[in-house]
Formats: C-alpha cells, sequence, structure tokens
C-alpha cells in the first residue's frame, strides 16, 4: 500500500524545483495542485510528471476565474458574483465547460471549484468575487450548474471551503478564522449548498476555521466532528474529502497526519511532502487502527480516477469562445445602484481616479478608458478640488495573503473627498461588491465584478448612456 498516494504537493512555477517534483512523481504522490506559470508551463509539466508517476496522477489547479487567474497568458473568465449578478445558469454552465476544456489541454484534470462560500461579510477579505452570492439556494442553483459544464467538459469538481467561509472576516492563509455559530445556524445557510450539491460533488474541500461551538477542540480541516461526525456519518457523503492548503497560516504548525486521522483522504500542498511521506508511512505501520484509514484514503481517490478515465474520453467539442461569454455575461450581469440618470455624454469632461494607485496616472482599466474616448469623453487625471464630473474606478479583489479586499481607510478616505467635492459622481468597481459601503452622497455605483475587457467594455457603455445595466445585486 503506497501512503505515498494520499500526498498533494503544491507546485509553484517561480519557486519549486522542478527536479523534485520529479522525484515526488516517481515516489508515487497521488497528485499535484499547479499554481502560476504559463500555458506551455503547465503543459510540459504535466506530461513530465505523467510520464514519471507509475500511476496516473490527479493535476489540480484553482480555476475559479478560468486559466486566467493563474496564468497571464490564459483568458479570465467572469467572476462567481458577476455570474451570480445575472441570474442565468446557463453563464456558470459555460463558465464551467470552457474552463475544463481550457484545463484538458493543459494537463489539468482536477478544478478546485465551484466556491460555495456565501459573500454575506463585507469584510471578508478571501471570499468576496469568488462567490455566486449570498443567497444559499441561487448559489447552489449556479455552482451546480459549474458542475455539470465542469463534467461535460471531462474534468472533476471540488466544492469549498466546508462548512463556510463566507461569514468570516480575516484570511485563512495568514490567520485562523474563528466563527461563533452553533451547527444549526450553519445548517440554515452555510451548510445548504453542500446538502443540495452532495450527489455531484467529487470531491469536497475542508476548510482551516474554528467553529467552536461545534468543535473548540481542532480546526474544521483537523476536526472528526466535522469530517467523520458530519460529513461521512449526517450527511453520508462517501466521495473524496481534501484539505485546504497546509502551507496556510491558519494551520498553525498542527500535525497534517491529524488532518489524516480525523478524515481527510487528501493532504494538499504541505510544507514538506518528504518529510510527511516519511512521518505517514511510520504512522500506518506503527498504528495499526490507521490502516484502514489508508484505505479508505486510496480507495477514495481511486473512485474519482475511475470517474475521471470515464469523462477524460468524451472529446471536448468545440468551446465558446471566452470573450463572447464574458460579453453577453457583463451584457446581462453589470449592476447599477444609485441615479441611472448619472450618465458622460459625449462632449462631457470627467475627472478620473483609480484609488488603488492615485495620484499616478499608470491606469488599469485601460479597455474602459479606451471605449470612453471613442464615446466623446474626454478624461483628466483628478486632482484635489472641486470637479463638475467625477469618475472612479477600482479593481479591488481577493488576493490570498493580503488580508485586504475592498478599500483600504486611505484609500476610502480619498474617494469619499473627491465625491464631496464633485457635482455629479459615480464609482465603478471591477471587484469587490462592497466597495461602495460607507461612501456617501456617490451619485451611482456601478458594480462589474470582473476586470477582462469586455466587462470594461460594457462599463464604459453605460456610464455613457449606450447600454443599460441588466443585472441585479446577488447580496
Amino acid at each position: 500500500m503506497n501512503t505515498n498516494r494520499i500526498i498533494h504537493p503544491g507546485f509553484w512555477f517561480g519557486k519549486s524545483d522542478i527536479k523534485q517534483a520529479v522525484e515526488l512523481a516517481k515516489a508515487g504522490v497521488g497528485g499535484f495542485c499547479i499554481y502560476f506559470g504559463t500555458k506551455k508551463d503547465v503543459s510540459e509539466l504535466t506530461a513530465l510528471l505523467q510520464k514519471n508517476a507509475p500511476h496516473k496522477l490527479l493535476i489540480s489547479a484553482d480555476y475559479e476565474y478560468g486559466l486566467g487567474r493563474w496564468h497571464k497568458d490564459a483568458p479570465l473568465l467572469p467572476s462567481n458574483i458577476s455570474i451570480g449578478a445575472t441570474g442565468n445558469e446557463d453563464f456558470a454552465y459555460k463558465k464551467g465547460y470552457i474552463t475544463a476544456c481550457q484545463a484538458r489541454s493543459l494537463g489539468v484534470n482536477w478544478v478546485f471549484a465551484p466556491v460555495v462560500d456565501l459573500a454575506d461579510t463585507p469584510q471578508n477579505p478571501i471570499v468576496n468575487t469568488r462567490s455566486f452570492g449570498a443567497r444559499p439556494h441561487e448559489v447552489s442553483k449556479m455552482a451546480r450548474a459549474f458542475m455539470i459544464g465542469l463534467e461535460d467538459g471531462g474534468c472533476l469538481n471540488t466544492l469549498k471551503h466546508f462548512p463556510g467561509h463566507g461569514s468570516t472576516q480575516c484570511d485563512s492563509h495568514l490567520t485562523l478564522p474563528f466563527i461563533n455559530k452553533t451547527m444549526e445556524q450553519l445548517e440554515s445557510r452555510e451548510l445548504v449548498p453542500y446538502r443540495e450539491l452532495l450527489t455531484k460533488a467529487d470531491s469536497i474541500m475542508v476548510a482551516h476555521l474554528k467553529i467552536d461551538p461545534v468543535d473548540d477542540s481542532a480546526p474544521v480541516s483537523f476536526s472528526k466532528k466535522f469530517i467523520k461526525g458530519y460529513l461521512r456519518n449526517t450527511l453520508h457523503y462517501k466521495g473524496l474529502i481534501i484539505t485546504d492548503a497546509l502551507i496556510m497560516k491558519a494551520t498553525g504548525g498542527l500535525n497534517p497526519l491529524d488532518a489524516f486521522r480525523a478524515g481527510a483522504d487528501i493532504l494538499l500542498c504541505p510544507d514538506n511532502p518528504f518529510e510527511l511521506m516519511e512521518s505517514l508511512k511510520k504512522a500506518v505501520s506503527e498504528d495499526k487502527t490507521l490502516v484502514g484509514r489508508a484505505v479508505e484514503a486510496l480507495s477514495a481517490q481511486e473512485m474519482l480516477l475511475a470517474k475521471l478515465n470515464s469523462i477524460n474520453n468524451i472529446p471536448c467539442k468545440d468551446p465558446w469562445a471566452e470573450e463572447t461569454l464574458s460579453l453577453s455575461a457583463a451584457e446581462s450581469g453589470i449592476v447599477s445602484q444609485g441615479n441611472a440618470d448619472t450618465i458622460f455624454k459625449a462632449g462631457s469632461t470627467v475627472y478620473y481616479m483609480e484609488p488603488e494607485i492615485y495620484p499616478f496616472t499608470e491606469y488599469k482599466a485601460k479597455t474602459f478608458l479606451k471605449q470612453l474616448k471613442e464615446n466623446g469623453v474626454t478624461v483628466l487625471p483628478y486632482s484635489y478640488g472641486a470637479v463638475e464630473n467625477l469618475l472612479v474606478a477600482t479593481f479591488a479583489n481577493y488576493a490570498a495573503f493580503s488580508g485586504q479586499i475592498n478599500f483600504t481607510p486611505k484609500q476610502k478616505e480619498t474617494v469619499q473627498k473627491a465625491v464631496v467635492s464633485a457635482r455629479k459622481s459615480a464609482l465603478i468597481s471591477f471587484g469587490s461588491p462592497f466597495v461602495n459601503l460607507g461612501i456617501t452622497n456617490l451619485d451611482r455605483y456601478i458594480m462589474a465584478g470582473t476586470q477582462s475587457d469586455p466587462y470594461q467594455y460594457v462599463a464604459a457603455q453605460i456610464i455613457c448612456g449606450k447600454a443599460q445595466a441588466k443585472g441585479k445585486m446577488p447580496l
């Protein structure tokens, strides 16, 4: 019995050693999770690892926004919050299908998505745009369509982050979040998507969260009460259970073996996979009660591979172009709040700022600004003082290990002062839907939720009065 298969190391282009990864593949680890690199980099690496492994590897990636989330030469698909704002599952399905087809072309066969956390806490720095919204049943509806798309495209799925990361206010990449909710409270909201999607889940990722009312002794990812007690015995989930990445600071130096003992089938991205292989092998050989646990974990992985072999044999039809999906979703899902008559027509002059880089003018919203100019709007950099028309655009978004997603206090103060000084003002978010909270006297708020060129183009059409915002805020 090769217990090395229970371990799935991470590989970070620009940081990880390819020779060591090949050694891990030869040693029989179960798979790898890939981060960064170009499409060519990933394709070459996955082929090399599969060639050197004694069995088929599960190659995973966090393609929550499509491949563009990690590879700069790949397309960025609409965020989940943007998909949720359309209210249309067809967009979620197409996003899943395109993601799977493109992932397969690189040798990635397992997508760590969909995120079914609820976007119900504005201060949450780690969920936000990754969520389909705050309404549990709507989140389930979108996630189900995405999962079907993934399967039709030939990839496995993962529901995450069990039992729900939405109500946290800190980043588990940096510290251990605490949630003060009972199981009954979790079941009324956070756990709804898991109950509704359980039969379609290829795997479930358990989160590094501490929920003391349920288990005050261990985080969820190390908790027998949550994994064996609730997932296995109460929900009767038969599929594979995987930890969130073990390199995250929320684990606080806990022994990965304790996550395995608690019921996790795969230990993802440990700090030292070579050391963990030895300690896992030793633990199983010395503790006979762990033999059954190892058999369960390896059997769950074999079942996953069996399904992968069946769906991977289905050829990928030509997927919808990602630009077509993004443009259609933008036309259906961009949300407008406030005074819809606050538009900037041809001949207008607007003063523009991006708070994240203010007062610099190396703007990120290049497509947006180009379209404004093509619509006859003169755009000038904002500087302190009274102005007729103010336009603020932000790309505030999720970034692991940052602990920040909305405006910083200083950025918020800068925006507020600018809004007060303007006769007419508009704020457009190509990221977080919550950045407008606490900004007073703002005439119009437009939530795009995705930074790609199609979203920038449509947002410009809306603020110039050439298109209508048709989305509804899924919060």
